[in-house]
């Protein structure tokens, strides 16, 4: 059946995140619709905490004042940084985009903002705007991400009905690679039994290498119990009933999260990292793609987290890090809310003297090591 359309006026349209997102190198991001024509039966946006009315794929909410309630948005940021252009209980560019063309006004602002940008989608409407990323690049930094959790177009067909097939996305991929955009693929969610299995990730990251994209970033599959698991669980008996059960057990304790089991959460990662090795892929956007892009505050918190990530990759687990960097991240938003008229670059300087006088040991969980991965941090932006 087609969608439906519902025009609304919009009172936001922004999502700004407690920090700059450690694999998404945002804090800025939008949902210009609710629902998603593409109808990927996994999707986390089916859970009831967004409430979204209606038939998920088919009663879409297109925010028509989203520009000029955006453009008012933007106006008022007071650091510097990348937009995000995706995610959330939507793909920005679902066909309903062909019609009412919310993102492409949307990355029209981020040029006269001259801001960096960062799109992820399913879809090859996106190459209909390419002539906007070609600006964004040649001032700031395009990056352009995938949503490809396999390479197998008959799975993309079943659970993800509406999306570009497969072999769109890489086109659009090496494409985007040519033109100077940095690319990724974020490889999420994985499905068990599916999408998981050593050789169908092996074969993700030889696509994703063969086309040169900068990164591919991996997650599995959350289930939230209520409408999103009801939906997958449903789709998943008409694609093969003999796995109901396998997912019941995974995910039989109905956290509100929708993790499963933790243990297949550590399986999966070995099988991605064995991948990242073989194929030498980070599973982190590198630091090139964002330097001096974001606030020195914010960097140094996502290199925290980058540094807890390599460090598990090699078994030695550094929560602490992580913990350190959305130490750094609240210690931040506090500062900017306490203070107004406080500016990025004198909360840049902030920071530097804090680490001068150690009194950035006073921010909770913030170790000793920590300290030190931050000082080494900072020497190698100054470099």
């Amino acid at each position: 059946m087609p969608a439906s359309y519902r025009e609304v006026d919009a009172k936001s349209v922004s999502r700004t995140s407690r920090g700059v997102d450690p694999w998404f190198i945002a804090q800025f991001g939008m949902n210009l619709y609710r629902g998603c024509e593409h109808g990927c039966h996994y999707c986390d946006g089916r859970a009831e905490k967004y409430r979204v009315e209606g038939d998920f794929s088919r009663d879409i909410v297109v925010k028509r004042n989203a520009p000029a309630v955006l453009a008012r948005e933007l106006a008022r940021l007071r650091e510097p940084g990348f937009v995000l252009l995706g995610g959330g209980v939507c793909d920005a560019y679902q066909p309903a985009e062909a019609r009412f063309r919310l993102a492409r006004q949307a990355l029209e602002l981020v040029v006269r903002h001259d801001l960096p940008v960062h799109v992820l989608t399913k879809s090859a409407l996106i190459e209909r705007d390419f002539d906007l990323l070609d600006l964004i690049q040649s001032k700031r930094r395009t990056i352009l991400s995938f949503s490809i959790q396999t390479v197998d177009d008959r799975v993309r067909e079943h659970f993800e009905p509406g999306a570009a097939s497969i072999d769109e996305r890489f086109r659009l991929l090496q494409d985007a690679k040519k033109r100077g955009y940095a690319t990724g693929i974020m490889a999420m969610p994985v499905l068990p039994g599916i999408s998981d299995r050593p050789d169908a990730i092996d074969a993700l990251f030889a696509r994703a290498a063969d086309v040169g994209v900068d990164f591919v970033l991996c997650g599995g599959l959350t289930l939230r119990p209520g409408s999103q698991m009801e939906a997958f669980l449903s789709s998943l008996e008409r694609y093969d009933p003999g796995m109901l059960d396998g997912y019941r057990r995974l995910y039989r304790d109905g956290r509100r999260s929708g993790t499963g089991d933790a243990r297949y959460y550590a399986r999966l990662e070995r099988r991605f990292q064995s991948a990242r090795r073989q194929y030498q892929m980070p599973g982190r956007m590198p630091r090139h793609l964002f330097r001096g892009l974001i606030p020195l505050y914010s960097e140094v918190a996502v290199l925290l987290e980058h540094e807890a990530f390599a460090r598990s990759c090699e078994g030695r687990p550094a929560r602490h890090l992580e913990e350190a960097c959305w130490s750094l991240q609240q210690w931040s938003r506090a500062r900017l809310a306490k203070d107004r008229r406080l500016l990025a670059h004198e909360l840049e300087r902030e920071l530097l003297s804090m680490l001068d006088d150690g009194s950035v040991r006073s921010l909770p969980n913030m170790t000793g090591d920590a300290v030190e991965v931050i000082r080494r941090i900072v020497a190698e932006i100054a470099r």
